[in-house]
């Protein structure tokens, strides 16, 4: 599968998640919508021994973009956020 704001590859039991989202991989909605899909195919991979997260370019990640966090949208934010890192 194709996404547009992460890079993945599963090599060997090990699952590699790359922030790609330049300049500084500030995570989104549709970042974190693609994290989610990501994950959750992994759950069928039977051989995953490891996932590793890394950022492309000078930083891992310079957090959520703020815009997205206010009103109804912090709401699906947030939602979307403790799926993965709960």
């Amino acid at each position: 599968m194709a996404f547009k704001h992460i890079q993945t590859e599963l090599k060997d039991g090990v699952a590699f998640l790359t922030l790609n989202r330049a300049p500084l991989n500030v995570l989104n909605i549709a970042m974190m919508e693609e994290i989610n899909t990501y994950f959750e195919g992994l759950l069928q991979e039977r051989s995953l021994k490891l996932i590793v997260i890394r950022g492309e370019g000078k930083a891992f990640s310079a957090g959520v973009d703020v815009g997205e966090h206010l009103g109804d949208l912090v709401r699906k934010m947030m939602r979307l956020s403790t799926r993965y890192f709960a």
